[in-house]
């Protein structure tokens, strides 16, 4: 069975405020990412006079950075990342 608010869910205390945080932070990192990538883009695209080229260049590489970056931050999350160096 898997209890919240503070109860055990697989043998883990589980603190709500945490996990909140956690999920605040992964949200925070995709936006960032995202923002990042378009901003850059727009920049370069500035730069050089190619107008959507590097925005959707940008645009990409912020997709990658936030899923991959949300992928790692979930790993420990759901217990694949045992035994990879984290405690």
């Amino acid at each position: 069975m898997i209890y919240w608010a503070g109860e055990y869910c697989r043998g883990l205390v589980v603190n709500r405020w945490a996990a909140a945080l956690r999920l605040s932070g992964i949200g925070f990192w995709i936006a960032g990412c995202i923002i990042l990538g378009v901003v850059l883009g727009v920049w370069l695209d500035g730069k050089v006079g190619i107008s959507p080229l590097f925005t959707l260049v940008g645009l990409g590489f912020g997709l990658f950075a936030a899923f991959y970056g949300t992928y790692r931050m979930l790993l420990p999350t759901l217990g694949r990342g045992k035994g990879k160096g984290d405690s």
